[in-house]
């Protein structure tokens, strides 16, 4: 299942998103060094970034986008506390995950950097041959940008390629709280009980948004391929999260 996150609406660029047009054709985001400089002071201005000011955004959002929360299952509405917005400009999964790792919002080239790095671990190169198979390529070019602009289909965020990469990227806990919700957990370690989940849903059948959940909220299950492919090392993730994984499958069933 791949789902795509496509802008909702042309907005006005900022940033280095201005440079959009100034870069060669074969320009490749992992080897221009503008790349790595804007990544740099995306990095240092996501340091920067004030408390006062996240929690302005998530605010305005609560007031103003309650019909975000509608889109989520009815059994796990009771546990979102906030929701928060990000632009929408093609990269949103991006930024919703650079927010939550910590680099800001504007911190999303960095992300899909770390990521295409991620890809090509020599540590777990076969793992991604194995998990991807002929889809290899698609899965790296999807992470490859030549412009900061807004970025085409191809280009987008997409589950659950991306979630397997996510969480062994940053050793965390992805949670898609969409259609349909699933759970990665890092595939070549064990659990961690201080781990971070990060939360995500695509509303609007468009767009990716950061939620912020209830401690102790239940889990939704996890992928077929990620029992398939995980190491034999990475079960504890499941007996660690049996208890929360559990009561999603007890709400789940009493709602059918």
């Amino acid at each position: 299942m791949t789902t795509l996150c496509p802008p909702p609406e042309k907005i006005k660029t900022k940033g280095g998103v201005k440079k959009k047009g100034k870069k060669p054709a074969d320009y490749d985001v992992y080897r221009d060094p503008s790349y790595h400089e804007y990544v740099d002071k995306a990095s240092q201005s996501s340091q920067r970034q004030s408390q006062p000011s996240q929690t302005s955004k998530k605010i305005k959002l609560s007031k103003k986008q309650p019909q975000f929360i509608l889109q989520f299952p009815n059994h796990i509405r009771s546990y979102i506390e906030d929701v928060v917005n990000v632009e929408s400009d093609g990269n949103c999964g991006f930024r919703v995950i650079a927010s939550l790792h910590g680099y800001g919002e504007d911190g999303w080239p960095m992300v899909r950097r770390e990521l295409g790095l991620e890809l090509i671990d020599k540590d777990r190169s076969t793992l991604y041959d194995k998990l991807f198979s002929n889809r290899l390529s698609v899965v790296r070019e999807s992470l490859m940008i030549e412009s900061f602009g807004s970025q085409p289909p191809e280009k987008w965020m997409s589950l659950p390629d991306m979630g397997y990469l996510i969480a062994n990227r940053y050793n965390v806990v992805l949670v898609c709280l969409g259609n349909p919700c699933m759970t990665f957990f890092p595939m070549t370690s064990s659990h961690s009980p201080n781990v971070s989940i990060y939360c995500i849903d695509f509303v609007n059948r468009n767009h990716w948004v950061q939620v912020n959940m209830k401690e102790g909220f239940p889990l939704p299950p996890v992928t077929l391929d990620w029992k398939k492919f995980r190491s034999h090392i990475a079960t504890t993730w499941m007996l660690g999260f049996a208890g929360r994984m559990q009561h999603w499958q007890l709400l789940t069933h009493v709602l059918a």
